[in-house]
């Protein structure tokens, strides 16, 4: 029996084990600066309501354009007078609430796609595969903006919008990542045993890949706040008075005309820490995966 169990495990180099616990111990400086810069975005934005802040959407011509750091204003106010850190948070509930669910159903949705196409193979993944080609090769842009102009400016409708267009780009990468696992031994082992198909794909292959669309996901969620905030910066977003990142990056640029930069500077150093922190929480989470794949 010790020796059955003694085959079975891998020789591995000296070195090669110490790389990979070196690489476990833990994942740098700046992964874990992304990971708190992010972890405080979903915080505000999950508990902003309850915070006291004032309102978002409070109009105060007398206060308007009160530069960083003013008495009352932590960071200021805009041209109307509003408190910037109250849009702030404001702004970040629905850009955490449309990337959130754009990705979490793209990674549902389009995983669960992907991963059947790509181990059943066949016709199955030819007709597939060329309906998502057919679907990205559309400007999801254009795709956006022209279901906007028809069915009108909401959030769930911009929502709706960004998780369908999301969805082959999930399919894709599910489906490259279970043609590589099918290929591994326990899988082969698994038909020969009699295992079922279903019992494969949901048990065995679909585990696996989600953890790597877990990580894609994250570095999603970059684009995904990047895109709302192009779409309200040109002003078929999420309809006014709402604060988004995007919008209050718009209203400042108004403001350039008159030397005032805070209010566009504010929301775009916000949404940059923000997006910078997800690419590195994702590339970290990504050579994690590498030395895990590496094991396996």
């Amino acid at each position: 029996m010790a020796e059955t169990v003694a085959r079975t495990v891998p020789d591995v180099d000296v070195d090669e084990s110490r790389d990979v616990a070196n690489a476990g111990n833990g994942f740098g400086l700046m992964f874990w600066f992304g990971l708190c810069w992010f972890i405080i975005v979903v915080v505000l934005a999950v508990i902003g309501d309850f915070l006291p802040l004032k309102d978002p959407n409070r109009i105060n011509p007398a206060d308007k354009y009160l530069p960083v750091l003013s008495e009352g204003h932590l960071l200021g106010t805009d041209q109307l007078g509003r408190d910037m850190l109250a849009r702030i948070v404001d702004g970040a509930q629905v850009s955490m609430f449309i990337s959130f669910v754009t990705v979490v159903v793209g990674i549902s949705i389009g995983g669960i796609i992907g991963t059947v196409v790509g181990y059943l193979g066949g016709w199955v993944e030819t007709v597939t595969m060329a309906l998502v080609n057919v679907m990205l090769s559309f400007p999801a842009l254009l795709v956006l903006l022209g279901v906007i102009a028809m069915a009108g400016q909401s959030l769930k409708i911009i929502v709706i919008v960004f998780a369908i267009l999301a969805i082959p780009a999930y399919i894709r990468f599910a489906r490259a990542s279970a043609i590589t696992l099918k290929e591994q031994e326990w899988v082969a082992a698994s038909e020969m045993m009699g295992a079922k198909r279903t019992r494969i794909i949901f048990r065995g292959l679909i585990p696996n890949v989600m953890i790597t669309l877990i990580t894609f996901g994250l570095l999603a969620l970059g684009g995904v706040i990047v895109a709302e905030g192009v779409i309200a910066f040109l002003g078929v977003g999420v309809p006014k008075p709402q604060a988004t990142w995007g919008s209050m990056i718009s209203d400042g640029n108004q403001a350039f005309a008159d030397d005032i930069i805070h209010i566009a500077l504010v929301p775009a150093a916000v949404m940059f820490l923000t997006i910078l922190s997800l690419n590195l929480v994702g590339d970290g989470l990504r050579r994690r995966l590498q030395v895990r794949e590496s094991m396996i």
